[in-house]
């Protein structure tokens, strides 16, 4: 049996070329009172990162310590291994932070991988594109990615070899 926690750090630290921090202050949360909490990451200055495995009450509370971290952008990644049903706790963190957040400053996300079933290189792929979104400026892709865009192939490209695809301009 594998760690969840250790699985999601290797995940970060994948994806950030090693650039992202796992420890020290930056993932600190000063509460105003006892010991300070701890997010799994953050990400140049302006990405808070939580990696969380457990079931979705607990997840939510996760949530809240992102929303209070001070870096405006926050990202969490799920890890489909004590939850219920992964794609309803995402869409219940999105729209906490919806309530709190502008769009444009989270994403959730659901990696396939865990701490048991480890699928660490396609995770770290899905986490790369979602600091992208994020404005995170990270090698091997453009900053930000379009909504249409995946791992580098863009639509558009992809809409001139197969006659089939039939785009609105407003998609491209």
């Amino acid at each position: 049996m594998g760690s969840h926690d250790e699985y999601g750090k290797r995940v970060i630290l994948a994806a950030t070329h090693q650039r992202a921090r796992i420890d020290g202050i930056s993932v600190e949360l000063d509460f105003g009172a006892g010991r300070p909490g701890r997010i799994d990451g953050t990400f140049d200055d302006q990405v808070a990162i939580e990696v969380e495995s457990r079931v979705s009450k607990q997840v939510r509370g996760a949530v809240l310590d992102l929303i209070l971290h001070p870096y405006p952008k926050k990202l969490l990644l799920l890890l489909p291994a004590h939850m219920t049903d992964a794609i309803v706790t995402k869409h219940q963190c999105e729209r906490i932070f919806q309530r709190f957040l502008p769009t444009g400053n989270f994403r959730v996300i659901v990696l396939s991988g865990t701490g048991d079933s480890c699928n660490e290189a396609e995770d770290a792929k899905l986490t790369a594109l979602a600091l992208r979104e994020l404005g995170a400026n990270l090698p091997g892709g453009k900053k930000p990615i379009g909504k249409y865009e995946f791992l580098g192939i863009h639509l558009r490209s992809l809409s001139k070899d197969i006659p089939h695809i039939h785009m609105r301009n407003s998609e491209i």
